[in-house]
């Protein structure tokens, strides 16, 4: 069964991001697209009278933090996970130990796809999507292969974000989607910036390395299963025998060595969330 709970140096993050919320997609989309479905069940509000027979998934896309599931009725479930809401995909007679209240579940004839404790669940003609009140104001989706970093430069640069702190630009779904409380650290840190730093007190250089590193980073903690790490040959030296239990450079690491310059890391809040930071490495 999918797990999307980490828990790091003593702290948890539980929060899914655009690379948490993709890999969920993989997963579905392996498990659903294509697949006969045997049994279907819905529990959710917005479910009531949709119809549980002769459905088929014919595509499942993540659009930031939502899961978009289109269906052969030419319908969409679009379901945002927030803090609480899982998807999972298990075999058949997995024994379900926890107490999770199930709103969605998908039934092949190998697996069974669930989706856990999600509050926000809706349904739109597939033509109608973009009006969802989430999706209808999602910026760029980092994730997404039409989303490079000289479009994020691009944005960054612009009178409606350049005169926005860091702290609260790289939470907000408007600028790009996907980002998130982790990632905002550790873009930051490899970017040499401070979260109260804003684009229009960068050069043109600096922007460019963090709108490279937006990209950069979310892409490696999509591959890498939410591990930022950076694995070069420096870095490799570094981290020596236990680079399997290195996953961020910053994020939930208060307290312990930079691994660049052995300075201590710092946690803060900003946009009401715990930031992580290097005083040296981001130092203005």
């Amino acid at each position: 069964m999918l797990k999307f709970t980490i828990t790091l140096y003593s702290e948890i993050y539980t929060m899914p991001e655009g690379p948490e919320t993709k890999r969920m997609v993989d997963t579905i989309s392996r498990d659903l697209v294509n697949k006969k479905i045997i049994s279907t069940k819905f529990y959710h509000k917005s479910l009531v009278s949709f119809p549980k027979t002769g459905l088929a998934v014919k595509e499942v896309v993540s659009k930031g933090k939502a899961v978009v599931i289109r269906l052969n009725n030419n319908y969409s479930i679009i379901t945002h996970n927030q803090l609480y809401g899982r998807w999972t995909s298990s075999r058949l007679a997995t024994k379900i130990r926890h107490n999770r209240s199930l709103r969605i579940e998908f039934c092949t004839e190998k697996k069974a796809i669930r989706l856990w404790s999600a509050t926000d669940i809706s349904v739109f003609k597939t033509i109608d999507e973009n009006h969802h009140p989430y999706i209808k104001n999602l910026g760029p989706d980092v994730l997404d292969i039409t989303t490079t970093p000289e479009l994020i430069f691009s944005r960054l640069i612009s009178d409606k974000f350049k005169n926005r702190q860091f702290s609260g630009l790289l939470l907000n779904q408007r600028f790009i989607s996907g980002l998130g409380n982790y990632l905002r650290s550790e873009i930051l840190f490899y970017s040499n910036c401070m979260y109260d730093d804003k684009s229009s007190k960068l050069n043109t250089s600096q922007n460019k390395l963090l709108a490279t590193n937006i990209k950069d980073v979310s892409i490696r903690a999509y591959n890498q299963k939410g591990n930022t790490i950076f694995y070069d040959d420096l870095m490799l030296k570094k981290l020596d025998k236990t680079i399997k239990n290195r996953r961020f450079m910053v994020f939930a690491r208060k307290g312990q060595a930079c691994y660049i310059c052995e300075n201590t890391i710092i946690k803060d809040r900003a946009s009401s969330r715990r930031i992580y930071y290097c005083p040296q490495c981001q130092k203005a």
